[in-house]
This record gives structure tokens, C-alpha cells and sequence, in this order.
């Protein structure tokens, strides 16, 4: 009933009242409060079912906006795509084809340098950069490291993968000269042994059960050192054999007690031609080197022969590691190198894994005897 139904009905019910006398105005006016009180009773009833639809409009509005917004998001990503940390922080889609890992690295440390009773000591970020990695339609990919200082590691370069397991880049890249340089910054044992050249050509490599192979040509466009004019060039060859274990528990020095054994040898040779240009300063040369990484589950050996010719001089050089570990993340290490160039040079650190190599603090004890210098550091290393 509405409003204006239940004032008239009011109304009417009291002008007939009027007209009865005296007797009846009691009972006139207990009616009168009782049909005021329901026409509120209904009035607010009335209100609140108004009040309740507009909240269902309302609710029904924010919902649809919601689901609206979901849809767009799935949309923008792409439906099944997948995002995590697998060895980095990775966001890819659901079949693989496409898909990028982010890593990062800095090494902060304290050194101390000693040099016939002069003393010198301050703090330095000695490596940081971010790498991008990642797969472009299945079957291409790609390889960037950015470097945030001026001792980092720095290329990039594309690849695609050719039949019966040969793999093809372009770019800039890492030279397989020794095993030691192929290791990754953030798994050397030491803290300044981890030595390495990038060249810019292409690089075509092969990686079988217990065999792997990598032919590498570069000239660096006679922009970079050893390669003054257009014409000059550098190609390198490294194979290596698998005696035992797998291929991945050798891209760190590191062997955890309980860990696999194995070992790892491999050959190394580059070639370098001056060219037929001018203003070169570098000379014909060829470099050779063997290497073998071994792993006994709780220690590690690795030694390096390193042998340079220019026509002129013969330079050699040999490198020599041990590690034990020691429980509870600790690590104890020795490294030993003699050169013909740089005299003999002997270090003796402690690594503590924090968390793995992702945490890492190193320290160290170097002593070169040819230039009768000392040097104690300690670093804290972050890599994710």
C-alpha cells in the first residue's frame, strides 16, 4: 500500500470519527497512533529494500569491473604464463618459447696491502653487473651482461641451435681459453682468479654425453687490444672430455662434502694473426693450454698449464688449486701460480657459504713473491 493510500484511509476514518461525539474520540485517536505507526513500519521497510537494491546494483557493478580488469591482465601476460625463480628470476610463457632470467652480482670488500712496511688499506665494490638470458620464439636466444663497474664481465650475443647437438653465436663472448675462465665470477673459489678475454665474432660449439667442442673466430672490428686493424683476427678451439660425473657440477670450483665425483680435462688453442694492416702493435702468436678439474666430494683439485709464443719470447705459466670442506659452510683453499711474466704468487683463503654462492663472505691471504707485496681482504659477495 502506498503512502498516499494509507493518509487517506487515515483521513477518512477521522472526519467519520468527528461526527460520532465525545464518546468515541478514545477510540478514534488509539486507531489514529495505530495507523501512524504502521504507515512508519512500512515506510522504513520500504527504505530499506531501496537502500538494499542500490547496494546489490553497487556490488554487482564492482564485480563486473573486477572480473573486466582480471581479463585484460591475462591478456597482457598471455595465457598459462609461468614466472618464478629457477637459477634466477625468470618470467616466460607457458610453452617455453619465450622467456627471460635476471641475475645479478656485486662484490663488496676490505683490503689491506702491504708493501715493504708501507701500508695500504680501503674498501672497494670490485664486481657488479645484471645479466638478462632468456629464449626468443623457441628456437633462438639470447645473452646480455650489463657491468656496473670496471672489473665485471661484459657481452652480448645471440644464438640458435643447428642439428645433431651444434649450437651457433653471434656477438660478444667469453674466449674458451681455460676452464678457469669459463667459470662464472660468482663460483671462483679465490677472489681475483678468475681471468678471461671476450671477443666479438662468432662461436660455433657442440656438447655431447662425455665430449664437448668450441670453435671460436674474432676480430673485434680493430676496435679492441691485439686487434689494431680490420684485417687482423684471433680463432680459438677448446675441447673437452668428460672422464666422470656431469657436466653441470663443473661450472663452480666448489665441492660440498657428500657431493659428486667427477673430473673434467680439457685443451685449449688460440691462434692470433696480425693481418695485413697498418698500425698494428701486436704480434703473430699462439697460445696453448691443458687444464683438469677434479671433484672427490668434499675436495677439489684443479691445476692449469698455460704456454704463449709470439715468435720472439715463450712465456709459461702453471696454476695449481686445492679446497677442503670444512662442515657448516666453511671452506678452507689454497692457490699456488708460478709465470714466467708475473714471478710466483701464492693464496690462502676461508670461504663461508652463507647461502651457497648466493651468499658468500671470502677471505684472504695473498702473497706475491716477486714484488714482495702482501695483501689481506675479506669480501661479502650477494648473487641472485
Amino acid at each position: 500500500m502506498s503512502h498516499l493510500c494509507l493518509l487517506g484511509v487515515a483521513t477518512l476514518t477521522l472526519t467519520s470519527a468527528s461526527f460520532a461525539g465525545s464518546d468515541t474520540n478514545a477510540d478514534l485517536q488509539t486507531r489514529l497512533e495505530a495507523a501512524e505507526a504502521r504507515i512508519s513500519e512500512l515506510s522504513a521497510a520500504t527504505n530499506v529494500n531501496w537502500l538494499n537494491d542500490a547496494r546489490a546494483d553497487e556490488i554487482r557493478g564492482l564485480v563486473h569491473d573486477v572480473l573486466a580488469d582480471a581479463d585484460t591482465r591475462a591478456s597482457l601476460q598471455g595465457a598459462g604464463s609461468t614466472a618464478g625463480y629457477n637459477g634466477g628470476f625468470t618470467v616466460g610463457s607457458a610453452d617455453g618459447n619465450w622467456s627471460m632470467t635476471t641475475n645479478g652480482l656485486f662484490q663488496t670488500r676490505w683490503t689491506n696491502s702491504d708493501e715493504s712496511g708501507d701500508d695500504q688499506w680501503g674498501f672497494s665494490n670490485n664486481r657488479s653487473w645484471l645479466h638478462f638470458s632468456g629464449t626468443i620464439a623457441g628456437d633462438y636466444g639470447f645473452d646480455v651482461r650489463h657491468n656496473l663497474d670496471s672489473d665485471g664481465e661484459e657481452w652480448a650475443n645471440g644464438s640458435l641451435s643447428l642439428s645433431d647437438g651444434w649450437g651457433l653465436t653471434m656477438g660478444t663472448f667469453k674466449m674458451a681459453t681455460s676452464r678457469e675462465a669459463l667459470i662464472g665470477q660468482q663460483n671462483q673459489m679465490g677472489l681475483d682468479n678468475g681471468v678471461y678475454t671476450t671477443g666479438q665474432g662468432i662461436s660455433v660449439s657442440n656438447s655431447g654425453d662425455d665430449m664437448g667442442m668450441t670453435f671460436q673466430l674474432v676480430n673485434n672490428d680493430g676496435t679492441d687490444e691485439g686487434h689494431e686493424n680490420d684485417s687482423s683476427y684471433t680463432w680459438n678451439v677448446r675441447v673437452e672430455m668428460l672422464v666422470d660425473g656431469t657436466w653441470g657440477q663443473f661450472d663452480q670450483f666448489r665441492s660440498a662434502a657428500g657431493g659428486a665425483a667427477g673430473t673434467l680435462v680439457g685443451l685449449s688453442y688460440m691462434g692470433h694473426d696480425e693481418g695485413d694492416g697498418t698500425g698494428g702493435t701486436s704480434e703473430d702468436s699462439n697460445t696453448w693450454n691443458l687444464d683438469a678439474q677434479m671433484q672427490f666430494g668434499g675436495s677439489a683439485f684443479y691445476v692449469s698449464y698455460n704456454d704463449e709464443d709470439d715468435g720472439t719470447t715463450s712465456t709459461n705459466s702453471t696454476t695449481a688449486m686445492y679446497s677442503m670442506d670444512l662442515d657448516n659452510g666453511w671452506e678452507l683453499y689454497v692457490r699456488w701460480v708460478d709465470s714466467d711474466d708475473d714471478g710466483e704468487s701464492t693464496a690462502i683463503g676461508l670461504n663461508n657459504y652463507l647461502a651457497g654462492q648466493n651468499a658468500k663472505w671470502t677471505t684472504e691471504l695473498h702473497q706475491d713473491d716477486d714484488s714482495d707485496v702482501d695483501t689481506l681482504a675479506t669480501q661479502l659477495q650477494f648473487y641472485f
